[in-house]
């Protein structure tokens, strides 16, 4: 009973692994406007989104606004497994026995990742604040059937289904520092809950169990834990020319203790199942890193026509995962000392990743608005490219190639968003030979091996095939436009009251000194029409509200 509880426990425990992770796990990127700019934000970032892309984008954004985005992930995750079931095929309890393994596909359905932001500027021209909560832009349900037509899933010593959720609450500030530097600071509160079913093989006796992968040897578990971390970001913006931005920000690494039960759901030949046991989970994410130059077009008038925009990422996957997560396991079996402190540590053999992104945008003003056009593309390197023997299902690790396109429409107080993505992902072989993940056997203590201590052959090798589809919308709303706010002039820095440039998709602001941009304009040009003449002005003006059209 020992052998089968650490068994069940031990497999569960080394296939959890949270979606929050990126760099080939993730995929790009969270925003209905930066997914249709291929994922190019960080130079950008004038809207909520911000507080994940870079938080100094905030001082940019005048007013108060409400965003409300999701992408719906529509998402295909496949493996073929080379060679066939080792089974006896004249044993009636696995008539199977030699046929090629089936094909296995993830069933999990679709998948939706919302992100929900606010920001306000408070009535001040130097700082905005902002509160949101988001998660990872990946798929958090995972579904692999235990049987195929008629014969046990290939895949069910790897996962049988996952369920994940992550997401991070979040307080943003960006602050106007200097008329070319902008500098802005995210802490993220990070929670997560993980729940993965998986299955074993417990090699109880040779007249039990005849061969490796003998199906009523099969024990399925399953692992539930909560947990929770801390993370930071720090974003900065500098404005080197007035059609030139340059934008980096680095998250920093997270780690994430959880805890919960392990439990034992089907034991082998039909043995009692143990009650559950406490267990405890910790594992790191990576440090993130973004940087990227923002180039901006614009007519006569000052008015945006387009820009375009190339950004990179780096994340430190080699660093945060060298060991892999930790599991304890406080007792899990039948009274007793031989079943307490059950401790796993899982080798992933992660590799640092990157990513690179390009996009862009076109606008144009119509009678009611302005119509923006956006199109882009990226490329995201997997976690597993120097390891390609780690590749599993429970997420999709293969290398991702993008193409997005996108739409927007600002009418008065609103801005209307809507994403499309487009993901290829060559498929990956593991080759015979490559493979190292391995079925766990409860009777020879959880380690990967028979009961004459050889190891049991890698069950995931073959072909992994995946395809990904995201569509993606958005709203933004800026309350002082909608509710006709009106503000005092922005109480900014005495010796320093520049104006900003208008966003890409806005009409020019009407010359006039720098007031709040919610005010009619009549109010506007009687307080033009009273002020004294001012020194010359330059020619991209500012508005209290980027969405003055």
């Amino acid at each position: 009973m020992k052998r089968l509880a650490r068994a069940g426990v031990a497999l569960a425990i080394a296939l959890l692994s949270p979606s929050a992770r990126a760099g080939g796990f993730e995929i790009p990127d969270n925003g209905t406007e930066a997914l249709g700019r291929g994922g190019a934000f960080v130079a950008k970032a004038d809207d909520p989104t911000a507080i994940q892309y870079n938080p100094a984008g905030l001082a940019q954004q005048r007013g108060t606004r409400v965003l409300l985005d999701g992408h719906l992930m529509l998402s295909s995750y496949s493996f073929q497994r080379y060679g066939a079931f080792p089974d006896n095929p004249n044993d009636a309890k696995t008539p199977w026995g030699g046929q090629p393994y089936p094909k296995v596909q993830d069933t999990g359905g679709p998948f939706f990742a919302p992100f929900i932001a606010a920001t306000s500027d408070f009535g001040l021209d130097w700082l905005t604040a902002a509160i949101g909560v988001f998660g990872p832009s990946g798929v958090g349900n995972r579904t692999y059937p235990l049987g195929v037509d008629g014969a046990p899933a290939a895949s069910r010593y790897d996962v049988v289904q996952t369920s994940s959720l992550i997401a991070l609450p979040t307080a943003a500030v960006g602050v106007k520092v200097f008329d070319w530097l902008d500098l802005g600071a995210a802490v993220h509160f990070v929670y997560g809950s993980f729940s993965l079913t998986s299955t074993s093989f417990v090699d109880i006796a040779t007249a039990a169990c005849p061969n490796v992968e003998y199906q009523p040897c099969d024990s399925v578990s399953r692992l539930d834990v909560k947990g929770t971390g801390w993370a930071g970001t720090l974003g900065a913006l500098v404005h080197a020319s007035p059609n030139l931005t340059i934008g980096a920000s680095v998250r920093t690494p997270i780690s994430i203790d959880a805890s919960g039960s392990a439990t034992v759901l089907t034991a082998p030949l039909g043995q009692s199942i143990p009650p559950p046991g406490n267990a405890t989970f910790h594992t790191d994410l990576p440090l993130y890193a973004r940087a990227g130059a923002r180039l901006a077009f614009r007519d006569d008038d000052g008015f945006e026509a387009g820009d375009v925009e190339l950004d990179g990422t780096y994340e430190t996957w080699g660093t945060a995962q060298a060991l892999g997560p930790t599991i304890h396991i406080d007792h899990l079996g039948p009274s007793g000392p031989a079943f307490d402190d059950i401790n796993v540590k899982v080798a992933h053999a992660y590799n640092d990743t990157y990513s690179i992104r390009g996009g862009g945008a076109f606008n144009t003003k119509l009678g009611f608005g302005v119509l923006t056009l956006r199109a882009g593309a990226y490329y995201d390197r997997s976690a597993t490219a120097q390891n390609p023997g780690y590749t599993r299902l429970d997420f999709d690790t293969l290398d991702k190639i993008a193409g997005t396109v996108g739409v927007g429409l600002r009418w008065h107080g609103l801005l209307f968003n809507l994403g499309y993505a487009e993901v290829f992902e060559p498929d990956r072989t593991v080759y015979q030979g490559d493979g190292q993940l391995r079925p766990i056997d409860g009777a020879q203590h959880g380690a990967p091996v028979d009961a004459n201590g050889n190891l049991l052959p890698p069950v995931n090798q073959g072909v992994f095939s995946g395809h990904t589809e995201i569509i993606s919308f958005g709203v933004v709303a800026t309350l002082d436009d909608l509710f006709g706010w009106k503000h005092d002039a922005p109480k900014g820095h005495e010796t320093e009251k520049k104006e900003q440039k208008p966003r890409d998709d806005e009409a020019p602001a009407p010359k006039a000194a720098p007031r709040d941009e919610e005010a009619s304009a009549a109010h506007a040009a009687a307080a033009a029409k009273a002020a004294p003449p001012g020194p010359p002005r330059r020619k991209a003006l500012a508005k209290k509200s980027d969405w003055d059209d």
